[in-house]
């Protein structure tokens, strides 16, 4: 029998034992006990049967549509949730990870395709870890030396040059508009201003005063990896900032050409030491006044 003719036949206590049960077990018999209660208070002792129950019939239309409204604003704060969490995903999954350096710092960390990079001072590596797979390239600003891990590939990108990995050990360094890349082991594709440069082990190039030079060594690592600094005929102000990178010092200079061509080194574990190893040969002297360093001629 159907829900509305049950309350009929219980307005008109007209239900039989069968059907009693039967509106008992319905979803709002609670609320109609309710109403009817209520109806008998303020009603005369005879009413009108179908006035009742179109009143009863709206109530429970109102609580239904409360009802689906309280399910609607559950699946909205569920949906809000979901999208939340998925915006959180994707957020993360997204974020880019970033190794810096300090100044007189030197970190080892491996790329998610477990290529081993040693980072140099004040440098600063940007890869995408979570998206490593579709999106194999790393963004540098300063100098690192990477060991590629076998049959791997991936591309260094710089502000001066792209340089392409094919399986090798290399050492990138790009610093106040100098770019130099040196192949030690395997092959190394560098691109610039359209230009591709292939270098095989001991070969190299660099990019000074907007001309591309090449580059010869037997050494097998960068000497900065063994805490020292090389130059072969590179402007000074090179050899100072690098310096400066060391030692977080400041350098100022008085009266001196940096752009004259300095071929030397220095060691990073002592400054003494280091100043005079830049200074003798350029006939400067030097004073160290806590982390400032001035630099004069004699």
């Amino acid at each position: 029998m159907k829900e509305k003719d049950l309350i009929r036949k219980w307005l008109d206590n007209a239900l039989t034992d069968e059907e009693l049960k039967a509106f008992k077990k319905l979803d709002a018999y609670d609320s109609y006990i309710k109403i009817s209660d209520t109806s008998k208070k303020i009603l005369p002792p005879s009413y009108d049967v179908t006035e009742e129950l179109n009143e009863i019939q709206q109530h429970i239309s109102q609580r239904t549509v409360s009802k689906n409204k309280s399910y609607l604003g559950i699946l909205l704060r569920i949906a809000a949730v979901f999208v939340l969490g998925l915006g959180v995903y994707f957020f993360f999954a997204n974020q880019d990870t970033q190794v810096n350096t300090l100044a007189g710092q030197k970190v080892n960390f491996e790329l998610p395709d477990q290529t081993k990079v040693q980072l140099n001072a004040l440098s600063e590596i940007v890869y995408n870890k979570k998206g490593w797979e579709n999106n194999r390239e790393v963004h540098l600003e300063g100098e690192a030396y990477f060991k590629v891990a076998k049959g791997k590939k991936f591309d260094v990108h710089t502000p001066l040059g792209v340089v392409t990995v094919l399986g090798t050990e290399f050492n990138v360094n790009q610093r106040e508009g100098y770019f130099e890349v040196i192949c030690y082991e395997g092959l190394v594709s560098v691109s610039y201003q359209q230009n591709t440069y292939r270098l095989p082990p001991g070969k190299g190039i660099e990019l000074l005063s907007k001309k591309i030079n090449e580059i010869n060594t037997q050494d097998t690592t960068p000497s900065w990896i063994e805490n020292k600094s090389i130059f072969k005929s590179k402007p000074y102000y090179l050899v100072l900032g690098e310096l400066e990178r060391q030692y977080d010092v400041v350098i100022s200079s008085k009266n001196i050409d940096q752009h004259l061509l300095f071929t030397g080194n220095f060691v990073h574990s002592d400054i003494q030491m280091a100043l005079e190893s830049i200074t003798i040969p350029m006939g400067l002297k030097y004073e160290i006044n806590e982390n400032l360093v001035t630099l004069y001629k004699q």
